[in-house]
């Protein structure tokens, strides 16, 4: 099969770093925003980047090979900040505000990234998921149960399971940003205002450090 136009050589398992790579990661991206899942066919995914269905098995070895490829490239950020994070020489309290405010605006960025976590790690098996959970959710599991412990063991924070936490954080963003499209008539439109998203991370800080601080 020809190469796309702007398509760079493969690397690795079916893979390449071209333009037409970005586009479908791009088109994948959009029409799970606008349509509020992340089950979305390989063939609108393809439609909606231009090009056809073969060339995501040419550029990504399989519609689950580019849902990953989507993951790290969505998560990536993410995981620069909670690095730069962990190496803060700030208090835990500090540290678990800058924590959730990032959780808010990543899953505020890409409302279906723990729908696609769930359906990936669910899904898929060996290297797949594995690769999920070693590239994103172990280190975001584990950042916050230091947090949480420092916190804690700092006197700033009750004690409190870490794990539990996790859920109650996550728990938060996914309901209400996978929750938009099925919500927005209900709720008159508010969920689709831009200020909504941008001030949530601020009520979810309020309620849930209320709850914690000693």
């Amino acid at each position: 099969m020809a190469k796309a136009d702007g398509a760079a050589p493969m690397t690795g398992a079916g893979r390449s770093e071209g333009p037409a790579r970005e586009v479908l990661l791009q088109a994948a991206s959009d029409l799970m925003i606008e349509l509020g899942t992340p089950e979305v066919s390989l063939h609108a995914i393809a439609r909606r980047a231009g090009v056809t269905a073969p060339l995501v098995k040419y550029y990504f070895g399989s519609k689950e090979g580019l849902l990953v490829a989507l993951v790290e490239r969505d998560t990536a950020r993410s995981l620069a900040q909670l690095d730069e994070l962990n190496a803060m020489a700030i208090d835990p309290l500090a540290k678990l505000k800058i924590h959730i405010t990032g959780i808010v605006r990543t899953y505020s960025r890409y409302p279906y990234l723990v729908g696609l976590l769930n359906h990936l790690l669910r899904e898929t098996q060996g290297e797949a998921s594995e690769r999920i959970k070693a590239s994103f959710v172990t280190p975001l599991f584990d950042a916050q149960r230091r947090i949480i412990e420092a916190g804690v063991a700092a006197g700033q924070l009750r004690a409190i399971d870490p794990d539990q936490l996790y859920f109650i954080i996550v728990g938060a963003c996914q309901y209400l940003f996978s929750s938009r499209v099925a919500f927005a008539d209900i709720m008159g439109g508010k969920l689709s205002d831009a200020s909504f998203a941008r001030d949530f991370p601020a009520t979810v800080l309020d309620v849930i450090l209320n709850g914690l601080r000693v």
